[in-house]
């Protein structure tokens, strides 16, 4: 169903963001008392055993193939990206406040946008550019409550260089998700990729595991469960619309992080946040709204 007038890959990234999202505050939660390699390795690990039923249950009904040995190569290598992005957005979430992060994070449309063009070849029509440069204005806006109080010190510097860094490999993983997607079902490439991943951060894990209590390992599980049900949204997604089309979409999280962090972390959101958010709800509408022609 590739089509550019079908609703329906719009709605399952929009799905897929609020989930997240969620995961994106469990995350932060569990920031404060473990490693990040070791949330890394919990988040992955978790998904990985989420994925298996799910697996299993396409593989007995026919809905997927074994995993050959290009999908295992294919998934390897955007398991390696994935992991730089966790690590390093992960980290930044313990050094920033929640929305101020996941802001930051959101350039990856303007790389993915970029990426789309020079990776899949895809252009990028004036509607999906409209609403790229009006996501990127109101994140601008959303960072100058920082930028304006002067409030950056070392770890709010580093933390935005981590965000920024985890928002690049972030658009370029999306990218070959989109392209393998061409190869792989969505069910193999997402599960595949979690279990690589959770493989590959195990031994980074090892040198500083602390073992959870039980209440954190009902958050680990749930983490787990978001992160498994977001990207098989998303991946689904990016098989059936451009990219250009959907980078849009990937706003909506700045909706979510500053409702979750004051929810959960009694962080106040500032009036360029707000500002900011609303001019992300309407980059998220231009694009959404299919134009005449493919109606």
């Amino acid at each position: 169903m590739k089509t550019l007038s079908s609703p329906m890959p719009v709605i399952a990234a929009v799905a897929a963001i609020f989930a997240l999202s969620c995961l994106d505050a469990g995350i932060k939660e569990l920031g404060g008392r473990f490693p990040t390699l070791e949330i890394v390795f919990l988040r992955y690990g978790a998904g990985a055993l989420w994925c298996l039923p799910v697996f299993a249950w396409a593989l007995v009904r026919r809905r997927t193939n074994p995993p050959s040995r290009g999908t295992l190569v294919r998934s390897a290598t955007r398991a390696l990206i994935i992991l730089a992005t966790a690590a390093m957005f992960f980290e930044a979430l313990t050094r920033l406040p929640l929305a101020e992060a996941v802001a930051i994070v959101f350039t990856a449309p303007l790389f993915m946008a970029l990426l789309g063009r020079l990776v899949l070849k895809e252009p990028v029509g004036k509607r999906a550019a409209t609403a790229i440069a009006t996501g990127f204005l109101g994140l601008l806006i959303m960072a100058s409550g920082r930028l304006g109080g002067g409030a950056f010190g070392e770890g709010a510097a580093l933390g935005y260089l981590l965000a920024l860094g985890g928002s690049l490999t972030y658009s370029l993983a999306m990218i070959l998700t989109r392209r393998d997607s061409a190869t792989d079902g969505v069910i193999t490439l997402v599960s595949v990729q979690n279990l690589c991943a959770a493989v590959f951060a195990a031994p980074l894990a090892a040198g500083v595991f602390v073992m959870p209590a039980a209440a954190d390992w009902g958050l680990v599980a749930l983490i787990g469960l978001l992160g498994t049900t977001g990207h098989l949204a998303l991946a689904w997604a990016y098989a059936n619309a451009p990219a250009a089309r959907l980078a849009p979409i990937e706003f909506t999280g700045l909706l979510w992080a500053p409702l979750f962090g004051f929810a959960f972390f009694a962080e106040v959101p500032a009036p360029p946040t707000i500002a900011g958010a609303l001019l992300i709800v309407v980059a998220c509408l231009i694009v959404a709204r299919p134009t005449r022609a493919a109606a």
